[in-house]
This record gives structure tokens, C-alpha cells and sequence, in this order.
């Protein structure tokens, strides 16, 4: 298979460019180079790739040129709509429109794609184990608690799991490190952290490293309501065999086992206890670090997403 990749973000660089076989033909264009409409040219004059594909927002800005380049070279796109539920009417719907393929997280919306004659295929994150895998702890990362996730005012049910996992550590008992976009010290909600809870933006690159070197990982989800859907983030923790604690949801409950895979909490208070308590048992989070792992290698890699549908598309 040929498929040409329309950006280069970490999800697709690190993430779904790894569930391909050697066989395949995988190349990069990011449309959000300021000339990729005459590399794009160029391309295909010296290339004939199967599909094209894109992910989210990555193509929002220059829909409007692509559409006709992919038309008139007869080029197929796949439209990974990773972020469904929420964003379904005001992105993923009409974007979707110009797929010949739509690949969604959110079991809930392939009815919706199925009501807009759009051909759609339920298609989750996953971890990539020779890039999502335990590194040497680093003292620049060493903590009690880590969370790697950026604040949006967007996703209302986020703050569903802010204020269940984030804001009863705050206190000052443990040693917590949040890394993520700088509105987590100025936003409108007036939700800000102090300058010695949060260290910047961290390069997606140091993020195994920085899984590796906390005793607890904690995880906010944008969707709570979903059977479905969950954070890309679920999956690359339990890849690097980091002790994981999220806010429960049912797509979590749906994939996961609580206190076997990782640990949930549903309120503040529980998120202390469990925090307490799991900071005390180094054998028991080796242990649940281990099985999560041991799931998501078995169940959830990109290299299993690929296969799942690689006779859908090789059909065309």
C-alpha cells in the first residue's frame, strides 16, 4: 500500500505510521507547509499513492484547495476523525463529506456518518510498543505525580476530570509536575496552576521518559459520556508500563480493569485515598503497571488498527 500522510504530528510520526508493514509505501506531506500545494503537484507527478490521509483539525484550514488537488488527481482520502464525539457537527461532518473513508474512536457517531451516506469505520488510538515502552527514569522528571495533557476551555466534560484527578492534589502533599500549553497559567475559567506545579510544554519525544520517571501517571479525558472514546493518552501510558490513574468513564470501564490494567477514581476524595494509598505500594503499582501493558501490547498497538481494516481499504 502507498499512502500519503497530509501532516507530521506526533499521533500520526510516532502513532499510526507505525502499524505499517515494511511493504508498505508511507510518505509525509504536512499541508501546513506554506508551498505544500506544489510539493503536493510535484508528488504526484512522480508518485502514485492509494490513498491520502489526515487526521482532526489538521486539515481544516485548507479544505477549501485540498478537496479539488484530491479530485483531480484521483486520490482517495482517509479521514481519521479523532475528535469525535464533540467536534462531529462542527468539523468532523463536514470534512468527512470529502472521504472516501472516515475512520472514527466513537462507536456513537458511525449511525451519524451512516445517516449522512458517508462510509465510516470504528477506529481507535493505540500505543506504538517500540516507541511506547519503559525508558531510564530521568531526575529532571522524577515525581510523585504526572500529568501530560493541555488545558482547553473547548471541552466542557473536561473539567469533569480536572476537578475529580487534578484539583484535590493540589495541596501541596505531593510532589506534582504538569507539563502541557500555557493556559494552564492564564485561561477564562481562572483555572491556573502555580509556576512550581507546572514546567511548560513537553516535547513528545521526552514523553516516555517522563512516564517512566513518576510513581503515578494521571490521565483527563475530553469526552465523559462515551462508550467509546477516550484519550489517546490511555493507551501511550500503558505502553511505557507507567502506573496509570484516570477519571472513570465508561469507554474506560468498557476496555480496561480497575486495580488490574489501571485505576479509576468517580470524586476528588477517592482520587486522594487512592493516591495515598498507591504512593505506599511500590509492588502493587509494578504490578498494575505490568498487566496494563501487558493489555495494550496485546490488544491495543497500531500495528492491530492497521490490520483491522487494511483489507477495507486495499479493496478501494
Amino acid at each position: 500500500m502507498k499512502l500519503l500522510l497530509l501532516n507530521d504530528s506526533p499521533l500520526l510520526n510516532y502513532g499510526l505510521a507505525s502499524g505499517f508493514s515494511a511493504n508498505d509505501d508511507i510518505r509525509f506531506l504536512p499541508v501546513h507547509l506554506p508551498n505544500w500545494d506544489n510539493l503536493f503537484e510535484d508528488l504526484m507527478r512522480t508518485w502514485k499513492p492509494d490513498y491520502a490521509l489526515a487526521e482532526g483539525v489538521s486539515i481544516s484550514t485548507v479544505a477549501r484547495n485540498l478537496f479539488p488537488l484530491l479530485r483531480r488527481h484521483s486520490l482517495p482520502l482517509i479521514y481519521w476523525a479523532i475528535d469525535d464525539p464533540p467536534d462531529w457537527h462542527r468539523m468532523s461532518r463536514p470534512l468527512a463529506r470529502g472521504a472516501r473513508l472516515v475512520l472514527t474512536p466513537a462507536k456513537e457517531c458511525l449511525p451519524l456518518y451512516q445517516r449522512e451516506k458517508i462510509r465510516a469505520y470504528y477506529f481507535h488510538f493505540a500505543c506504538n510498543p517500540s516507541f511506547h515502552s519503559p525508558r531510564q527514569p530521568l531526575p529532571e522528571y522524577t515525581c510523585d505525580l504526572l500529568l501530560v495533557a493541555n488545558y482547553y476551555t473547548s471541552y466542557p466534560q473536561r473539567k469533569v476530570g480536572i476537578e475529580t484527578i487534578l484539583t484535590p492534589l493540589l495541596r501541596g502533599e505531593f510532589k506534582l509536575n504538569v507539563f502541557g500549553n500555557e493556559h494552564w497559567l492564564s485561561n477564562t475559567d481562572h483555572y491556573t496552576l502555580s509556576q512550581n506545579i507546572y514546567h511548560g510544554y513537553l516535547p513528545y519525544a521526552r514523553l516516555p521518559s517522563a512516564y517512566s520517571s513518576a510513581k503515578i501517571v494521571l490521565g483527563l479525558h475530553s469526552v465523559t459520556n462515551s462508550p467509546t472514546m477516550m484519550s489517546m493518552r490511555t493507551f501511550e501510558v500503558l505502553g511505557t508500563r507507567a502506573f496509570f490513574l484516570t477519571h472513570w468513564t465508561p469507554a474506560i470501564e468498557g476496555l480496561f480493569k480497575n486495580h488490574v490494567h489501571l485505576v479509576w477514581s468517580r470524586h476528588p476524595d477517592e482520587t486522594l485515598e487512592l493516591v495515598r494509598f498507591y504512593l505506599k505500594r511500590d509492588d502493587l503499582r509494578a504490578k498494575i503497571a505490568r498487566q496494563g501493558q501487558e493489555e495494550v501490547y496485546r490488544n491495543h498497538t497500531y500495528h492491530q488498527r492497521i490490520e483491522s481494516i487494511r483489507a477495507l481499504i486495499e479493496k478501494k
